[in-house]
C-alpha cells in the first residue's frame, strides 16, 4: 500500500523501490527524479554493473530513535493485554534491546527495533489505527523513516542460537518469547521477523542464517504462502534445514500470536499435543 511505500516499504526488486530506498526519496512523489537518477547512473556505470548492489547497503539515514526506549511496568502490563502476550515474555524482548516505547504522530506506541539500526516499526499502545495523514490513508503499523524492510529484524541477535523462529510482523515476533518460555528454549530458539509479507529478505543477511534449523510460521493466507515461497527460496543458499508451521490445522487461527492467545485462555493440550518450536 502507500503507507508501505512511503515509510519503509517493501525491497521488491523494481529499479524505482532501490533508487528511493537508497536516495530516501518517495516512490510517487519523486518519480521523475528518481528516473533522471537511474538514467543518469546507468549512462556512468554502463550494463555490466548493478546498481541494486549498491541499494543493498544500510540507508545513509536510518531511523530516528530518538525518543524511544524500554517500557515501564504499566506500558508493559498494557501491551500484554492488548496482545494477550505475557508480561514475562515482553520483559525477555525488552531485556534483549527489540520492544521499545515512545510517542509516534502524537500516539503512544510500541515498537520493535534490533541491533542493526536498520528499521523500526510501532503500532499504537491502544491498539487504534494511526489517522491518516497526506495521501497516507488510516494505517495499523508505522515503519519509521529510513528503515529497510528487507531487514529481517533480530538476525544479528540470533548468532549463538541453533534455531531460527522466522516470524512475519511484530506481534507475532513478540509471542515467540511467550514459546520460548514456556517450551524453555530461550538460549537455543532465536526469533526473527520479516516486518512485511511482501518483502524478500536482504540478500547481504542470508548468509547469516547458515547452520540454522529455520522454521518459518507464514500467516495462514495467500500473502503469507506466497512470502513462505519466497523466503524458502532464498535460504536454501544458505542451509537445508527449512521447516514450517501449518496453521491451518485450527479453526480460526491464522498466525502465531492467535496461537499464542489461544494457548493462553485454554490448557495447550487441548489445541496442541506437540512443541510449536523447533
Amino acid at each position: 500500500g502507500d503507507s508501505e511505500q512511503r515509510h519503509g516499504g517493501a525491497a521488491s526488486g523494481d529499479e524505482v523501490t532501490f533508487i528511493a530506498r537508497l536516495k530516501g526519496w518517495d516512490e510517487q512523489r519523486d518519480f521523475k527524479r528518481i528516473v533522471n537518477f537511474y538514467g543518469e547512473t546507468a549512462r556512468k556505470t554502463g550494463p555490466d554493473e548493478q546498481l541494486t548492489v549498491a541499494c543493498r547497503q544500510p540507508p545513509a539515514s536510518p531511523p530516528d530513535l530518538t525518543g524511544y526506549s524500554a517500557g515501564t511496568e504499566e506500558q508493559l502490563r498494557r501491551l500484554s493485554l492488548l496482545r494477550s502476550i505475557s508480561v514475562e515474555a515482553l520483559q525477555l524482548a525488552t531485556e534483549r534491546g527489540f520492544l521499545i516505547f515512545g510517542r509516534c504522530f502524537n500516539c503512544e506506541v510500541f515498537g520493535l527495533k534490533d541491533s542493526s539500526g536498520a528499521l523500526e516499526e510501532v503500532r499504537r499502545l491502544d491498539g487504534l489505527l494511526f489517522p491518516a495523514f497526506d495521501s497516507m490513508p488510516a494505517h495499523k503499523s508505522h515503519t519509521l523513516k529510513g528503515s529497510t524492510k528487507s531487514w529481517p529484524l533480530g538476525l544479528l541477535e540470533s548468532t549463538t542460537a541453533t534455531s531460527i523462529v522466522l516470524t512475519e510482523g511484530l506481534p507475532d515476533f513478540l509471542a515467540a518469547f511467550d514459546f520460548m518460555l514456556r517450551e524453555q528454549k530461550i538460549d537455543e530458539v532465536a526469533p526473527v521477523a520479516m516486518l512485511s509479507a511482501s518483502a524478500s529478505i536482504d540478500e547481504t543477511a542470508l548468509q547469516r542464517f547458515s547452520g540454522k534449523h529455520v522454521r518459518i510460521f507464514f500467516h495462514n493466507d495467500e500473502a503469507g504462502v506466497a512470502a513462505a515461497h519466497r523466503w524458502t527460496g532464498q535460504l536454501r543458499a544458505a542451509t537445508e534445514e527449512i521447516d514450517y508451521f501449518n496453521f491451518g490445522r485450527f479453526p480460526n487461527i491464522n498466525d502465531l500470536a492467535d496461537l499464542n492467545c489461544a494457548v493462553r485462555s485454554i490448557p495447550p493440550a487441548v489445541i496442541i499435543n506437540e512443541e510449536v518450536l523447533p
